[in-house]
């Protein structure tokens, strides 16, 4: 009887390794197909106007299928091609299979893989593509088609203007104007999935960490909690309270897990290049990236062929502390109401004990009871450091003034 119990334990063993490689393979294939199309491009160089959405996200414009009307899609230099579902229905794309995806705040999600015939984007054409189908909850981003992610962007060099606001690509990095003084970091380029990467420390004679380079990402720098701590000494802290990390893979998972931390140095590793007081995003579970909040400080050059990253200082030196008056805020399409999604420690909304989940009825004076008025007040919101916030909790209606200040004094 314990042979027979212990022969099927092994054959069932076996089975279930099997049944994981084949799905592992499976899976793997189906990522390979998002690298895949050709590029057309007649010209040495184009250039590409951006412009941002109301979350922070860089947009440009992109004719799909040979369309006359071109769609705003998100450009992610830390993602996959992504389709958002509720285009593409409209679109009626054909399915070609299914791929395992994970968002920046580490949660795995499975999409439909969609065949789009032909991308263009300014005279930069873009043929026999694939793309993730993903469901998408934003608020007030609808009519955001998807991500042009890195399986596109690995066919061009990248170089980003922020302060013009535009995009100059080239097939040759030497055809882009590059400063003489401008900084070069060397880049890893995952060969299955085309991701690009590079590494850095928080101190000298520390492990180096690998960061992903998401132009998709608002913040500045997102690290595991485990990457950071154990490198750094007397760190100063402020904890998020609520869940502040949102992705395509939805909220971040364990809510009061986030922090705030400043980082006394980052050295860019193999470079001499390193930069101080730095805030960066930490979280358990998060992806490690650097994010526009970097490198809006930079004209940022990206090269997957020469496999480099080149930055352009704006100014002498770079300052990353930026204002907050501490207070996420998320609608919620369930419940029909705008909530405090996140409170920052020792902010201004922290300082008057806004709580975590609390509704928001209005922002100064101006109504926040359904998404389009959330939405309208996003696209008009006032520069003014200052909020009146009125709240509703436990049944108690109260109006308070919130004040933005540096996340670290």
């Amino acid at each position: 009887m314990i042979k027979k119990i212990i022969k099927f334990i092994a054959i069932t063993a076996v089975v279930l390794t099997l049944i994981l490689g084949i799905t592992f393979f499976y899976f793997f294939k189906q990522l390979e197909k998002l690298g895949r199309g050709t590029l057309s491009l007649e010209e040495s160089t184009i250039t590409i106007p951006f412009y941002y959405a109301t979350s922070g996200h860089m947009l440009i414009d992109v004719y799909i299928n040979d369309s006359k009307q071109p769609q705003p899609f998100i450009l992610d230099s830390g993602a996959n091609n992504m389709i958002f579902k509720h285009h593409s229905e409209q679109l009626d794309l054909e399915t070609n299979g299914k791929a395992i995806g994970i968002g920046a705040t580490g949660r795995v999600f499975l999409s439909t893989i969609k065949k789009v015939d032909s991308i263009r984007v300014e005279k930069a054409i873009f043929k026999d593509l694939n793309f993730k189908e993903t469901a998408f909850n934003f608020n007030c981003l609808d009519d955001i088609y998807g991500l042009i992610g890195y399986g596109t962007m690995k066919h061009l060099n990248w170089q980003i203007d922020f302060e013009k606001q535009n995009i100059t690509v080239s097939k040759k990095l030497n055809n882009l104007q590059i400063a003489k003084n401008a900084i070069e970091i060397p880049l890893k380029i995952n060969s299955h999935t085309a991701h690009a990467y590079a590494f850095l420390q928080f101190s000298k004679g520390k492990k180096a960490k690998r960061v992903n380079i998401d132009l998709g990402n608002s913040g500045t720098l997102s690290i595991q909690e485990k990457d950071i701590e154990k490198d750094s000494l007397h760190l100063k802290k402020q904890r998020i309270f609520g869940r502040s990390s949102e992705g395509i893979g939805g909220l971040s998972k364990e809510k009061d897990k986030e922090s705030y931390v400043l980082a006394d140095t980052l050295l860019f590793h193999n470079t001499a290049f390193e930069i101080h007081k730095v805030p960066v995003d930490v979280s358990p579970t998060g992806l490690n990236l650097l994010g526009l909040g970097f490198f809006k400080k930079y004209k940022t050059t990206i090269s997957w062929s020469e496999k480099k990253l080149i930055l352009e200082p704006y100014d002498s030196v770079q300052n990353f502390i930026w204002k907050t008056n501490g207070l996420g805020m998320r609608f919620n399409r369930e419940e029909q109401k705008l909530t405090v999604k996140s409170v920052t420690e020792n902010s201004s909304a922290d300082k008057v004990a806004i709580p975590v989940d609390a509704e928001i009825i209005s922002i100064n004076g101006k109504t926040m009871t359904t998404e389009k008025e959330y939405c309208e007040y996003r696209n008009t919101k006032s520069t003014s450091d200052t909020l009146k916030i009125k709240i509703k909790h436990n049944n108690s209606v109260k109006e308070m003034t919130i004040v933005k200040a540096p996340v670290f004094q």
